[in-house]
């Protein structure tokens, strides 16, 4: 085994990133504007989130490692921070919109309104989202999309979301 001060140095190197690339326990949720429509039965329902959160962890259905951007009418940091799995934070958006990146050649997405009641799931080209920021810490960008003639929602949205969770189960 060896030792001595270059082994130290590399340790302490290894450890410094390590820590400077965990999210931060007390990270604060990044900004979303915009607005996202959706044409229901009862009539126009139009979302406009305002929290963006990054979290990354196990796909439900591959098991592959997926980052997700959560787009949120109302504040879920405290409940997204004490779930244990990466399914778990989906259970308290109410109105908004989740983007999962890495999970195949298209964008897969999810759409919620009226407390869950109103829900519509789908996928886009990439070329419909713009990233000026897309790293393991951070996705920032705007995401022009309409899936209206499918039966989905028109979204037109700006976003900045610092990364706020690491999951290691899917469900």
């Amino acid at each position: 085994m060896r030792s001595g001060p270059a082994v130290g140095i590399r340790l302490a190197v290894a450890l410094a990133l390590a820590v400077s690339l965990a999210p931060s326990a007390d990270a604060e949720p990044g900004a979303a504007t915009g607005s996202i429509s959706y044409q229901s039965r009862g009539g126009l329902i139009t979302v406009q989130p305002k929290y963006a959160y990054l979290v990354k962890g196990p796909d439900t259905v591959t098991g592959n490692i997926v980052r997700r951007v959560v787009l949120s009418a109302s504040e879920l940091a405290p409940k997204l921070r004490t779930c244990a799995t990466m399914m778990c934070g989906d259970g308290d958006m109410t109105e908004g919109l989740t983007i999962d990146l890495d999970a195949g050649a298209r964008i897969n997405y999810w759409f919620v309104a009226e407390g869950q009641r109103v829900q519509y799931s789908g996928t886009a080209e990439p070329s419909s989202l713009r990233l000026s920021s897309n790293t393991d810490q951070r996705v920032a960008g705007s995401w022009r999309l309409d899936a209206r003639p499918a039966g989905g929602p028109q979204v037109q949205i700006e976003f900045d979301a610092p990364l706020l969770k690491v999951f290691a189960r899917a469900h």
